[in-house]
C-alpha cells in the first residue's frame, strides 16, 4: 500500500512538471555542480539540514565540499567529494562519519541520448571499510521532461542500486529557474544499509531554485521529501530536508 500511495504521489509530480515548458536541466542530488562553458573544473560547497544517501539518513547538518575536474581533450572527468555531518542518526553511525568520495566518469552523447559511465570510492578518514562501486547511466529529453536511468554496482557490497528520475526546469527570470524532480529507486541485496533482499527503495522529491550570482558563480537552495520503501522503511523515517549549494566554475 505505502508503495502504491508514493508511486501515485510521484506520478502527480510529473504531472505537475508537464504543466508547463522551460530551458534547463533537473537535478535530483543534494549537493550540485552546474554546467558552465568554457570551463574545466568546477567547485562547489554545500550545506544539508540533512545528509540523505540513496534515502537513508546519514547524519545532521552536514556540510560538503566538492571539485570536479574535466580532463582535456577527451571526455573524461575526475572529482572528489568531502562530507562532514555534525551528528549521526543511525544507531550504527550515533556521532556522525565524515565520508570522502574519489570518482572518474566518462560520458558520451548520441543523438538525444546522453550516456556515463565511472567508478566511485567511498572512504571514511574516521574508520571504516572502503567501498568500490561502478555504475553507468542514460539520460534523455521526452517532451519537456527529462528522464534519466542510473545502475550501480558495489564490488564489495555485491549489491545493485537502480534510480530512475524524471525533472524539469521552469525558467523564473533571466537569472533564475525553478526545478522539480522525482525519482524511485530499487535496490538488490544492497548490504550497505542493514537489511537484504530485492525491493523498492526510495522517492525522492525535490525543488530547487539556481540562481545565477554571475557568468560563473551559482547559488542553489533546495527543498526535498524522502519517503522510505520496502527495502528501508523498517529502520528509516520518511521526512522533509532542505540545503543551500554554491558553485563556481573556472
Amino acid at each position: 500500500m505505502k508503495l502504491k500511495t508514493l508511486l501515485i504521489t510521484t506520478i502527480g509530480a510529473f504531472v505537475a512538471i508537464n504543466a508547463d515548458a522551460g530551458e534547463a536541466e533537473p537535478s535530483a542530488k543534494t549537493v550540485i555542480v552546474e554546467e558552465v562553458a568554457d570551463t574545466s573544473a568546477i567547485l562547489a560547497v554545500g550545506y544539508n539540514t540533512q545528509y540523505i544517501f540513496r534515502g537513508v539518513n546519514f547524519g545532521k547538518n552536514q556540510v560538503s565540499t566538492q571539485i570536479d575536474y574535466q580532463l582535456p581533450n577527451i571526455p573524461v572527468a575526475v572529482g572528489a567529494w568531502y562530507g562532514n555531518p555534525t551528528s549521526g542518526v543511525l544507531p550504527t553511525n550515533p556521532e556522525g562519519r565524515d565520508e570522502l568520495r574519489l570518482n572518474v566518469t566518462a560520458s558520451h552523447s548520441f543523438g538525444a541520448l546522453d550516456m556515463w559511465l565511472g567508478y566511485t570510492s567511498y572512504q571514511y578518514p574516521e574508520g571504516g571499510p572502503t567501498s568500490n562501486e561502478i555504475g553507468t547511466g542514460i539520460g534523455s529529453a521526452l517532451g519537456p521532461v527529462d528522464l534519466a536511468l542510473s545502475v550501480f554496482y558495489d564490488l564489495d557490497i555485491e549489491g545493485w542500486y537502480i534510480d530512475l528520475t524524471a525533472g524539469h526546469s521552469f525558467v523564473l527570470c533571466d537569472t533564475a529557474s525553478l526545478d522539480l524532480s522525482a525519482g524511485i529507486s530499487y535496490s538488490v541485496d544492497y548490504g550497505r544499509f542493514p537489511t537484504q533482499g530485492s525491493d523498492f527503495n526510495s522517492v525522492l522529491l525535490m525543488a530547487s531554485i539556481p540562481i545565477k550570482l554571475n557568468d560563473t558563480t551559482t547559488l542553489k537552495p533546495y527543498i526535498a521529501g524522502n519517503f522510505a520503501l520496502e527495502a528501508i522503511d523498517s529502520f528509516q523515517k520518511d521526512q522533509v530536508f532542505g540545503g543551500i549549494s554554491l558553485s563556481v566554475a573556472f
